[in-house]
């Protein structure tokens, strides 16, 4: 596909006909980026602003789009569970030639990093996380503002337009500048060739059972007093099971801390991973 907005970086075979399609800069310790779900979402929009300034830090920065997403791979009949996004990860990090990582991830990227931790606790040295999924009951996530805003733009009709993809990314943040053209042009893009499927099957599990596993992990965790799609509560629940870990809350910052304070995770990120 010739694509006149979304930025192409590479490609990996995790077999069984699927693509994980990546970015990259920058040589030394890897740190892999794990975006967040949602319509037209992949590893360059939610990360752009940040790979860049951990390359130049010296780590080798890595962004993934997960099956369904970004440039990856979506069959029409395909399978969008969480354990087929996990098992294409799983196969992208042995792909890389990775032995041991550092890991981030954003609300469904932060579920997919815990769940990484839990089942590979020995191939991963710190972790950060910022509003993850799978903290909680479904009940609780849809019960958020934000599912309530999508189900309001659904009842309208006429399927997802350029003004409700900007409408509804506008609600996730407490700063609306973060959400300009290039962001939707590149994410409507995309959306285009999502099958209805990617949403219609992800089913992110409950994932504090196992959290005890990453009691003696370095991890941060950082949530947005503001936000509207993953409840607080939940990263509360997780502080209390890691015992080497520290919780950072911003005021006036809803769902993506990444590039709402930019600069003030930038520096955290490659402070935590340096010491």
């Amino acid at each position: 596909m010739n694509w006149k907005h979304a930025k192409v970086g590479k490609y990996m075979d995790v077999g069984d006909g699927r693509e994980i399609h990546y970015h990259e800069r920058g040589e030394g310790e890897p740190v892999i980026f794990l975006h967040g779900g949602g319509q037209g979402s992949g590893g360059w929009t939610n990360w752009k602003g940040n790979l860049d300034h951990f390359a130049e830090a010296g780590f080798h920065a890595i962004a993934p789009d997960a099956l369904g997403y970004g440039l990856s791979s979506k069959p029409e009949d395909g399978t969008f569970d969480f354990a087929a996004l996990m098992d294409c990860f799983e196969k992208f990090i042995d792909g890389m030639g990775f032995d041991k990582v550092n890991l981030v991830g954003n609300s469904m990227g932060g579920a997919m990093s815990i769940r990484y931790c839990q089942d590979h606790l020995d191939r991963v040295n710190k972790l950060i996380v910022m509003g993850p999924g799978g903290l909680g009951p479904g009940k609780r996530y849809l019960e958020m503002p934000a599912i309530q805003m999508l189900k309001d733009l659904g009842k309208q009709g006429g399927g997802v337009t350029r003004e409700k993809l900007r409408t509804f990314l506008e609600f996730l943040t407490s700063v609306p500048s973060v959400v300009d053209d290039d962001l939707i042009e590149e994410r409507f893009e995309v959306l285009q060739t999502q099958p209805a499927r990617v949403f219609q099957t992800l089913d992110i599990e409950d994932l504090r059972p196992r959290l005890s596993i990453l009691k003696d992990l370095p991890v941060r965790i950082l949530w947005g007093r503001d936000d509207k799609a993953c409840p607080l509560e939940s990263g509360l629940e997780m502080l209390a099971e890691c015992d080497n870990a520290q919780m950072t809350i911003y005021s006036e910052t809803g769902h993506w801390v990444q590039a709402e304070r930019r600069d003030d995770f930038n520096k955290l990120g490659v402070d935590f991973f340096s010491a």
